[in-house]
């Protein structure tokens, strides 16, 4: 079996998991990842406020994998990897922040895909992605995919589209030939 085909498994099993064990025991928050319940390192980005929470995260991931096609599949695969890095640097970049649910922050590494492999559509994705994080980030919004109360953690998004940009370097560096 091949490492790709096995982090795919990885992250199908991690979506399932996360999301029909009860959210509260699974979702990234802060004080419980301090008390070493590393596990939500993982689980928190890929559990959900609600099933149209994890609907509309979904469609996102489908809609991206529409626009890059196959290619996309290796960015998939590196969820598994990209999770905890991304909530690491959540623990890092907003210290305010208590608790999160959701697959969007990883979208942004798909997002970073999607640039490199979905020609002009994958780089206007990504140029209208970059506006909906200024536009969050200076504004702030919430989404009628959550619940009320909820707001849409922009931070998360951009640490996704970080990891996404380091990951493209890493698959450009692993593409060359050694000498």
């Amino acid at each position: 079996m091949s490492a790709e085909r096995l982090l795919l498994g990885v992250l199908a099993m991690l979506v399932a998991a996360a999301n029909l064990l009860p959210g509260e025991a699974v979702e990234w928050r802060r004080e419980a990842i301090t008390h070493f319940e590393l596990w939500r390192l993982w689980t928190g980005q890929f559990c959900h406020w609600s099933l149209p929470h994890l609907a509309g995260n979904l469609a996102a991931v489908v809609a991206i994998g529409v626009i890059a096609g196959r290619p996309i599949r290796r960015w998939l695969a590196a969820l598994p990897l990209a999770a905890p890095l991304l909530s690491l640097f959540l623990l890092a970049a907003v210290p305010g922040l208590d608790s999160y649910r959701g697959l969007s922050g990883l979208v942004g590494v798909l997002i970073a895909g999607a640039v490199l492999e979905g020609g002009t559509p994958g780089r206007l994705l990504g140029v209208a992605y970059l506006g909906k994080l200024v536009f969050d980030a200076a504004i702030g919004s919430t989404s009628v995919l959550l619940p009320p109360g909820i707001e849409v953690t922009w931070a998360a998004h951009l640490g996704g589209l970080l990891i996404g940009i380091a990951l493209a370097v890493a698959f450009s560096l692993q593409g060359r030939p050694t000498q």
